[in-house]
């Protein structure tokens, strides 16, 4: 479904230009050395949010391309006042070249659009093409966790990790969050449904 246009949530992104990361500010995050957290496809920041709250020694980047989505993001850790998140509002394609290799602790890929036409396959975040990509950034104790609740794409994202220098730590096709992981809006919206939730963790 397409998401409807927010003027307000992209004039808010052009406000607060201290929360967006770019270029010219990207080293700053790498300066002290702090762990940094990376979740691609961000949403309106329900996980993201969760995850700050338990780390807040911690730097997170929440990529989320849409900006009528990212306004609603950016909106929210404002209010929370959380300090260790920085938007990046445009294509995670555009922020790869912007970070250096064995920079990343974790990287998280929270339901993800399937693009469940064949022809899209290279535009689905685990793509070998992208593997490669998240491998090359994470530090060598890091790991990649993914979750979705299209089997489909379970499916092929496996398939694809088995191609890709990442080793496989586990793999689930009924994840209960026993670890209370912190879930985004969409893991909320499927569990109250009993939709099974399919989650792979990776590591470097």
């Amino acid at each position: 479904m397409r998401t409807r246009y927010k003027k307000w949530a992209v004039d808010y992104l052009a406000q607060h230009p201290e929360r967006i990361l770019n270029k010219d500010n990207i080293d700053e995050l790498f300066a002290d050395g702090q762990d940094i957290l990376l979740e691609i496809g961000a949403g309106k920041g329900d996980f993201i949010l969760g995850l700050s709250k338990l780390n807040p020694n911690k730097i997170l980047i929440a990529n989320e391309r849409v900006n009528s989505i990212s306004g609603v993001l950016l909106k929210r850790i404002m209010e929370n006042d959380l300090t260790n998140i920085y938007l990046f509002p445009q294509d995670v394609e555009l922020l790869f070249p912007l970070l250096e290799d064995q920079t990343i602790k974790e990287i998280y890929l929270n339901f993800s659009d399937p693009w469940p036409k064949k022809r899209h396959e290279k535009r689905r975040l685990t793509h070998l093409n992208k593997l490669k990509e998240y491998y090359r950034l994470l530090k060598s104790d890091g790991r990649l966790v993914f979750k979705t609740d299209n089997e489909t794409l379970f499916i092929f994202s496996l398939k694809e990790l088995m191609n890709s220098p990442f080793g496989l730590i586990n793999s689930s096709t009924n994840y209960l969050n026993i670890d209370n992981e912190p879930m985004s809006e969409y893991e909320k919206k499927f569990r109250l449904k009993n939709k099974a939730i399919f989650r792979i963790e990776a590591k470097k």
